[in-house]
């Protein structure tokens, strides 16, 4: 709550320089929380979660690229610099369980790059991208069984 209302203060008072260490955070709570949810839960059947499962994602090209690329990331306002930092704080804040061994973060060059060509069906493309992903690691089959 205090959070909440210095960030309130900040945006009265002009746009006031966020500290470093909490902008990632600062930024997940003004531009995904609002779907996603605060502890990133998501909504059963409407909002994917991002809470023990987005890491999931990192164990291929094809879901790195997609966590960059689905719309609500590629389009935001926010500078590649700042994406590359909130999903890097996500992904270890939300699902570090879930990560490969070694994580590897996003950059702001790999992020730009992505960020131009944004999923069309991100629905699709991510039933896809989880399906073959759950056909190599059983601990995401077993997270897709407990989701249904």
């Amino acid at each position: 709550m205090a959070l909440r209302r210095a960030v309130l203060l900040l945006c009265l008072a002009g746009g006031v320089a966020i500290a470093d260490d909490r902008s990632a955070e600062v930024n997940y709570m003004l531009h995904c929380q609002g779907c996603h949810l605060p502890d990133a839960r998501g909504v059963a059947g409407r909002v994917p979660p991002m809470k023990d499962f987005a890491g999931w994602f990192l164990h291929s090209d094809e879901g790195r690229d997609f966590l960059i690329r689905v719309p609500g990331v590629a389009q935001s306002a926010l500078t590649s610099d700042e994406v590359a930092e909130l999903m890097n704080w996500l992904v270890t804040t939300f699902s570090a369980a879930e990560l490969p061994e070694p994580f590897v973060p996003f950059t702001a060059a790999e992020v730009a790059g992505l960020r131009a060509n944004p999923v069309g069906n991100p629905a699709s493309a991510r039933e896809v991208i989880l399906a073959d992903l759950a056909a190599r690691l059983p601990g995401l089959r077993d997270a897709l069984d407990g989701m249904e």
